[in-house]
């Protein structure tokens, strides 16, 4: 996708001189015990392929960094609604200035913890290792109180192990990405599953 890849040039150089200038000292003591580590996956071709995105789609990425995940999806997809969540202000500023420079309609970002937000609006959300081990559980239960209202689909790229213990999800698609790493696709059990 041309369009993006010069978003991702103009991602990948505001990124590179942020991430020397953060201090994990200073941004623990401003923004509390949270995980701070910044990566995204390099499988945007392929990340949208096993999910049925539709106008009724509203897709979150929780710990959206500078926006990789939502600007493809909300280029790859107007018709959906493509929302991230950044807890460091020095990212999620990034997204935020290019959706309004580029006038991406279907995206937007708010600078907040992934735990505190309210993200019920959501029916797909994309998580790529945004939390320490001890976080996973009240964001399972966040999920899982939604998925008590209608049908969502949950892709984990990293940490997958914390969703394949639920009984509340189920596993339909798995990327390998090597031995280790992999991308699971899962979605509720509680109701008609409609979202593939």
């Amino acid at each position: 996708m041309r369009a993006f890849n010069q978003l991702q040039t103009e991602i990948d150089t505001y990124s590179e001189s942020i991430e020397n200038t953060l201090s994990l000292s200073a941004i623990t003591i401003q923004h509390g015990l949270n995980s701070f580590r910044y990566g995204s996956s390099s499988f945007l071709d392929v990340i949208f392929d096993a999910i049925q995105v539709t106008s009724e789609t509203v897709f979150y990425d929780l710990g959206s960094g500078y926006g990789n995940i939502i600007l493809f999806g909300a280029l790859k997809y107007p018709e959906a609604q493509f929302k991230g969540i950044e807890i460091l202000p020095e990212r999620n500023q990034v997204c935020a200035s290019i959706i309004q420079k580029e006038q991406i309609a279907n995206a937007s970002v708010i600078c907040g913890d992934i735990l505190k937000a309210d993200v019920s609006d959501g029916n797909i959300f994309y998580l790529y290792n945004p939390l320490f081990d001890f976080q996973y559980g009240e964001l399972l239960n966040k999920l899982y109180q939604i998925s008590l209202i209608k049908s969502i689909v949950v892709i984990a790229e990293s940490r997958c192990v914390y969703f394949d213990q639920t009984d509340w999800l189920e596993e339909y698609h798995v990327i390998d990405i090597d031995i280790v790493r992999k991308i699971k696709y899962y979605r509720s059990k509680s109701l008609n599953h409609n979202l593939r």
